[in-house]
């Protein structure tokens, strides 16, 4: 059984609240008093309540992560997020809790917050804007600190922490261009909102720059609820008329699965088809060949939104906090130069 504080104070021969003022070091005990408190902890190996001590303070000591979006297709991101989450939570003494598609049931999301079971939100991939900028009115109402990741949220009102994926996709782009390929596949996935549209921005920028033309059919819309949409996306770009020399698809695993496609139907990577990915997931190292992919640092956004929202918990009460994370291209042997022509 754990010590309470009354077994304290039956030990000692004084009254609980004696003891409590003695472990908070309050003045009006003496120092004798303190002492022998100190010691009776020592002995008994007694360790104060912390639902208590966070009732008294109106804390919990707790940062909730809601993962708003399946956790099959995010789980390797998921893999380097969650680590930088609670490194840094933990660094700060807090735990993290982790809920799944709260987000979308404002319902159950009110009541956590008036349950007041954490201090803060991180909400892991928002939904559309209309319903985003929804639950961050019905959290602010609540008086919830709360953060949006790992996507750009447009409103200046709305605290957040994404990669560029404008320059991002920019960079891969550039990078199939540099090596003389002109008809360039792209993968879209308009479910994940603005940042499918800001990967989209990024590849027509990098076309227009290098005076290549816009040409739609190289452009296929994937949906993730069907089954096996890497197979489906990568057929499609296979039977245009005059096939893409090189793709973008939107995920390293679409990517990774589009590797394995082009072995079973013959195709070289890169001889015959350049193939580039998107994350920088770790096994994007390890495929045969390589995967060329633009890195986001997980862990760094994992970070950076537990020490935002921990200063929203705190008491901040300037703008909005939203960061834009720097991403890097990885160059690597699934992408060649165009031997095609």
């Amino acid at each position: 059984m754990p010590i309470t504080i009354e077994d304290l104070a039956s030990k000692l021969g004084v009254s609980p609240s004696t003891v409590s003022k003695a472990l908070n070091d309050r003045a009006d005990v003496s120092l004798r008093t303190k002492e022998r408190v100190r010691k009776t902890v020592r002995e008994l190996g007694y360790q104060p309540s912390a639902a208590a001590r966070n009732l008294r303070r109106q804390r919990t000591d707790k940062i909730g992560l809601i993962v708003n979006y399946p956790i099959h297709m995010v789980r390797d991101f998921l893999a380097e997020l969650i680590p930088g989450i609670a490194a840094r939570a933990e660094q700060s003494e807090y735990h993290l809790i982790l809920y799944t598609a709260m987000a979308r049931n404002a319902e159950r999301l009110k009541n956590l917050c008036r349950s007041r079971e954490v201090d803060g939100i991180i909400v892991a991939w928002p939904p559309r804007a209309s319903e985003t900028f929804a639950l961050s009115q019905l959290m602010t109402e609540e008086d919830m600190p709360h953060v949006f990741l790992p996507r750009r949220v447009p409103h200046d009102e709305i605290s957040f922490v994404a990669a560029d994926h404008v320059e991002g996709a920019k960079a891969l782009t550039q990078h199939l261009i540099d090596l003389g390929h002109r008809r360039i596949g792209f993968e879209r996935l308009p479910e994940v909102y603005e940042t499918d549209h800001d990967r989209h921005a990024g590849y027509v920028q990098a076309l227009a720059a290098a005076g290549i033309d816009y040409l739609p059919d190289l452009v296929v819309s994937a949906d993730s609820s069907a089954v096996d949409y890497a197979t489906r996306s990568f057929r499609i770009f296979s039977s245009l008329p005059e096939p893409p020399t090189a793709i973008l698809f939107f995920t390293d695993p679409v990517a990774i699965r589009a590797l394995s496609l082009a072995r079973q139907t013959g195709l070289r990577v890169p001889q015959q088809l350049s193939i580039a990915g998107y994350d920088g997931i770790l096994s994007s190292g390890v495929t045969q060949p390589a995967l060329t992919t633009v890195w986001q640092s997980a862990a760094e956004m994992g970070r950076l939104a537990v020490e935002s929202l921990l200063q929203l918990i705190n008491g901040h009460r300037g703008a909005p906090i939203q960061h834009t994370l720097p991403v890097k291209l990885f160059a690597r042997a699934s992408t060649g130069p165009n031997l095609r022509g």
